[in-house]
């Protein structure tokens, strides 16, 4: 077997998610197996990154590596189910720390397929870069 076919056949299927980014920054946003990476880049402040939701899942886990915050003095990402917040604020000023949120509401955790309601909302402050992974279980 070629190092290529290998290589495919060990890493999950990816599918690619539509991410919108709500300034003049980017954001790309894929399903890897069960985890879904969002990665977001020059959020500034009051922003959101907005994914779409193609099907039911429930988020059950959830984290935060930030790429790029030495610009940042307080920054706070919230993952929210439309304007209703699922985790506690993560902190965002870190330059490459790992962030977990210290709470998450499992009421809120369940999206629906089509709303595309899959929200990621920064707080005031300077531009910065995170990566969020997801954890979801397909209802």
């Amino acid at each position: 077997m070629k190092s290529s076919q290998l290589f495919k056949s060990a890493v999950p299927n990816k599918l690619e998610l539509t991410a919108t980014h709500s300034g003049d920054g980017t954001a790309t946003a894929f399903l890897y197996g069960d985890v879904i990476e969002v990665n977001c880049v020059d959020v500034g402040s009051s922003e959101t990154v907005t994914v779409a939701t193609p099907f039911k899942f429930e988020v059950v886990d959830y984290f935060m590596r930030v790429t790029n915050g030495q610009n940042v003095t307080s920054k706070t990402m919230t993952l929210k189910n439309g304007s209703t917040a699922i985790s506690s604020a993560l902190a965002a000023s870190t330059d490459k720390g790992f962030v977990r949120p210290t709470t998450m509401d499992s009421a809120q955790a369940t999206f629906e397929g089509g709303d595309d309601d899959l929200v990621l909302a920064s707080s005031a402050h300077g531009d910065g870069d995170q990566v969020h992974y997801l954890k979801i279980i397909v209802k």
